[in-house]
């Protein structure tokens, strides 16, 4: 079995999404438009590991019903959160070197917390300050004075002040901080969702619906704190295909009851090493 995709139908614009390790934003407006044009729009779509959102929210702006879930509560939170502010609060999740240390070792931190480190980190791993030590705070106040008397996420370097500093400082880079806002600015574009942060076992009723699923790679540690456990994921896998659509995204499943039925070629990791590759897919059941 193979799903089909006219590209030609796929939404317009950006697509959205938290900044967020593991995320699908890259072929998420493939993935939903697959959905749409295999599937219909009629049932509603469960995203049980739905990490950052950006399935959800591009099943939100294509208008079908959909359930989003990640045993990650401060994920869930934060779409929230960004979701039901506006711009001129998204301005406030700029942070210095300082500030970033002072949040990270923080015991209790707040959902504001979580977003701060979440867009001022290093691979949005909320664990390591976004630019290096020698160039922090040059980056962090040019970010700020770019906000403050452009008013701009993105197109900062046509600004005068981006060309005055790039003038004086060779090779300044990009100043990844507002990219990182204009993320959370796209993602308001979304209405409010219904958020769960349950085990992919607890949807185990469900039927009549399309299952997306993107569970930790095979073998891969993750937010469960030990080794996800791959083949009983299969087993549920399977048993909800008998009344339901279950997609799964991954590279590679090794579990032969399921075969690739949609492979997107610009989706590519690097095996280690450096020599192979491999391309994300989506899974069915056999036919």
């Amino acid at each position: 079995m193979k799903l089909v995709l006219d590209e030609k139908k796929i939404r317009k614009g950006k697509p959205i999404g938290l900044p967020y390790v593991g995320s699908k934003k890259k072929i998420s407006k493939k993935i939903v438009e697959i959905i749409k044009q295999n599937f219909g729009t009629d049932k509603p779509v469960y995203d049980i590991f739905g990490g950052g959102g950006a399935i959800t929210a591009e099943l939100i702006l294509n208008g079908l019903d959909v359930h989003y879930n990640d045993l990650d509560k401060s994920i869930t939170d934060m779409f929230h959160r960004v979701i039901n502010q506006d711009r001129e609060w998204i301005k406030t999740l700029i942070i210095s070197r300082e500030e970033f240390m002072q949040i990270r070792d923080k015991q209790d931190k707040t959902v504001d917390d979580e977003l701060k480190l979440l867009v001022n980190s290093f691979g949005n791993d909320r664990k390591s300050y976004l630019y290096s030590k020698e160039m922090s705070k040059i980056k962090f106040d040019l970010a700020i004075d770019i906000i403050k008397n452009h008013n701009v996420f993105s197109g900062y370097k046509q600004t005068y002040t981006y060309k005055n500093v790039v003038a004086n400082i060779e090779r300044l880079e990009k100043l990844q901080q507002l990219g990182q806002l204009k993320q959370l600015e796209r993602l308001q574009q979304v209405n409010d969702v219904i958020a769960t942060n349950l085990d992919y076992r607890d949807f185990s009723n469900i039927t009549d619906s399309i299952l997306y699923l993107d569970p930790p790679y095979e073998n891969a540690a993750n937010k469960y704190k030990n080794t996800f456990d791959s083949p009983a994921f299969y087993d549920w896998a399977f048993s909800m295909s008998k009344n339901n659509i279950v997609l799964i995204s991954s590279y590679e499943i090794s579990d032969d009851r399921f075969e690739p039925v949609f492979e997107f070629r610009t989706a590519r990791s690097t095996f280690q090493g450096g020599t192979g590759k491999r391309y994300e897919k989506l899974f069915m059941v056999k036919q």
